[in-house]
């Protein structure tokens, strides 16, 4: 016996209800909680993971440069209004300022109130700027900047490896002057390069244990160290003092540590996908080798990539003699094919 025909317009209601249903299934209840991992940065408002541990300044524990107070100072002294009578540094309350070199008039006053698009942000930003923090530790390095010397950075890179995003990578951080416009800088915790016989900094935060090897020891006239992961022990990637030229001269430096190293790999690989003009690449002479002084301001401007801040400022020497540029730059290409 043949079924009966049953027309399609039969079931357009039973359709219609399971598309409600698929909707409503979709659809975020209100209040939910949008959950992040904890690896991601934040660009133009938009996040990106890393696959490291990333703190930004929404975050406890973070460290937030869009503050107009001191971090560190008392609470009831640390008021814009009390930190200029106590810090003459601190010239302005915005330790940051707007990306707005190249952009046109109609481009300024589209982004001036924080409203950078990232095709926009993507043209702009083309170098990533590597220092150490000659501070020691993050936190150091941010109570130096942000209460003392009315100074910022996107990044700080604690020696366990943590990332700490202190800005929205849209903003003109100040930490690499004729740079600053076109980078994202990172400040990398570690106490600095010295000339062969200035011992005094590496004998005050290096102590070797029954390894042999030496460990940072965080100075106790600092206080709290600030480092995330509890009872770390920070050791450097290399044994010994690395003995290398920076700006003509002879430096050592002991190396940063392999949980930074890593951590570095992973966010430069990042920045390079996020920021195709960032080329995953650094300076480096006809033959190939690594260039240890200022580019010239010709060279410099032409620079498309990762560099340091002794590339930039003839002044400068970090990140020093120790940094293992291939190692970081052979890694992230890794990740990025």
């Amino acid at each position: 016996m043949a079924h009966p025909f049953t027309p399609l317009r039969s079931w357009l209601p039973v359709l219609a209800g399971l598309l409600a249903l698929l909707a409503g299934c979709t659809t975020p209840k209100p209040g939910a909680l949008l959950k992040r991992q904890g690896d991601e940065i934040i660009v133009a408002g938009q996040l990106f993971h890393t696959g490291t541990r990333v703190v930004t300044w929404l975050d406890p524990s973070g460290y937030d440069a869009y503050r107009t107070e001191r971090r560190f100072a008392p609470f009831d002294q640390s008021s814009w209004a009390t930190s200029t009578v106590a810090v003459a540094a601190l010239i302005t309350p915005s330790r940051y300022g707007l990306r707005k070199d190249g952009l046109t008039d109609a481009q300024v006053e589209r982004v001036r109130g924080g409203g950078w698009d990232l095709p926009l942000l993507r043209e702009k930003v083309d170098q990533f700027v590597l220092h150490f923090d000659a501070t020691g530790t993050s936190r150091q390095c941010f109570k130096v900047l942000h209460d003392h010397r009315c100074l910022s950075v996107h990044f700080m890179l604690d020696l366990d490896g943590t990332i700490y995003q202190t800005l929205d990578l849209k903003e003109r951080a100040w930490h690499a002057t004729t740079s600053n416009t076109r980078s994202i800088g990172i400040e990398i915790a570690n106490i600095g390069a010295f000339a062969p016989g200035q011992q005094r900094m590496f004998e005050e935060w290096y102590q070797r244990d029954d390894s042999g090897w030496p460990r940072v020891v965080v100075p106790a006239r600092l206080g709290e160290s600030g480092i995330f992961t509890p009872n770390f022990v920070a050791r450097p990637a290399r044994k010994e003092l690395v003995l290398g030229p920076v700006q003509g001269r002879q430096l050592q430096q002991y190396d940063f540590t392999p949980e930074q190293y890593a951590a570095l790999t992973r966010l430069t690989a990042t920045l390079c996908k996020v920021f195709p003009n960032i080329r995953c690449d650094y300076p480096k002479d006809a033959a190939g080798q690594l260039i240890t002084r200022k580019l010239p301001d010709n060279e410099l401007n032409q620079f498309r990539g990762i560099l340091g801040h002794y590339h930039i400022q003839a002044n400068k020497v970090d990140p020093g003699p120790a940094f293992q540029w291939e190692r970081v730059i052979s890694d992230a290409k890794k990740l990025l094919r």
